[in-house]
């Protein structure tokens, strides 16, 4: 048994005080990244620092040789445990028991938390006044698809609220053309018993009951006129729900065309920034072509920061 075993050492600063402690130098020598901090774009599957000499650390990369390394290689780097915890609080403390939550590796993926989180700022720790503590709601909480127009989800939504609001009254029509019908079935009904009676006592006039009948006929004939008015507004508003909802379709087309061709230009951006960090590292390049290179990396780094801080 090594004395250096339960004990952790910086590795710059590890003591070989006994002879036998010789044999295992070489293991206590070096350590391992995270699987995080590996450049997955170069193929790297692991990364180690290497003490030499007892006063220099260098870096020594574990590559895997692969003809096309600017796509992400996900046979290497499988699902890793996600930053979402499977379960609450109060589920474990329920006794529940669940599967690890995985989640993809692939640099540039925007993380969606499944989980709702709520955060309240005290105004008096932000300088007070003018509303700068209110924290943001609405639509900057729901863009989440990363590099989306916000004045894009915006007009969707808003069309979205008017469609519901022609379907309510349309519903709103309907009824009211149900129970105009059913008015209309009773008034016939009404004048048919009339006009029975009428042909009945034909023999005597009756002034009151030819003054129901005319009032009877001319109920029947409003009620009728305003049940095809009705019949008429339902239409046309069942017309335009029809031709907002075809553009409501149209303009989530569009919508999901510009998704694809933001994955499409991420996708190569990353390769092009994958590109130009190997180009950067090449071997015979002088100063300034380098530091070029890495210019032009570190500009489109910046761009897919930004975008996934947008997308967030």
């Amino acid at each position: 048994m090594c004395p250096l075993l339960p004990t952790l050492f910086l590795l710059s600063s590890l003591p070989v005080r006994q002879p036998s402690d010789l044999c295992l130098f070489s293991f206590f020598s070096f350590l391992f990244f995270l699987d995080r901090a590996v450049d997955q774009m170069r193929a790297e599957i692991g990364r180690m620092l290497k003490q030499e000499d007892g006063k220099t650390i260098q870096p020594v990369s574990f590559i895997v040789p692969r003809k096309n390394q600017d796509i992400f290689q996900a046979d290497l780097y499988p699902p890793s445990p996600d930053i979402e915890p499977t379960m609450t609080s109060a589920d474990w403390l329920a006794g529940k028991t669940l599967p690890l939550r995985r989640r993809a590796v692939k640099p540039g993926d925007v993380i969606v938390s499944s989980h709702n989180r709520r955060m309240t700022i005290d105004p008096a720790m932000t300088g007070g006044g003018g509303g700068g503590g209110t924290p943001p709601t609405g639509g900057a909480a729901a863009g989440g698809g990363g590099g989306a127009d916000p004045k894009e989800v915006q007009r969707l939504q808003s069309e979205v609220e008017s469609l519901k609001a022609q379907a309510a009254e349309a519903d709103k029509l309907r009824r009211e053309n149900e129970n105009l019908r059913a008015k209309v079935q009773k008034l016939q009904s009404e004048l048919a018993e009339a006009s029975a009676s009428s042909s009945s006592a034909s023999g005597s006039s009756d002034p009151a009951l030819s003054q129901k009948l005319s009032a009877l006929e001319e109920e029947l004939s409003n009620e009728r006129a305003r049940n095809a008015q009705q019949e008429g507004k339902l239409r046309d508003l069942e017309s335009r729900f029809i031709s907002a909802k075809k553009g409501e379709n149209a303009a989530v087309e569009r919508y999901k065309d510009l998704e694809v061709k933001y994955r499409e230009l991420k996708s190569q951006m990353e390769q092009a920034q994958g590109t130009l960090y190997r180009a950067a590292t090449l071997s015979g390049l002088d100063a300034d072509m380098k530091h070029e290179l890495n210019e032009m990396r570190d500009f489109f780094r910046d761009i897919l920061q930004h975008s996934d801080e947008e997308g967030e």
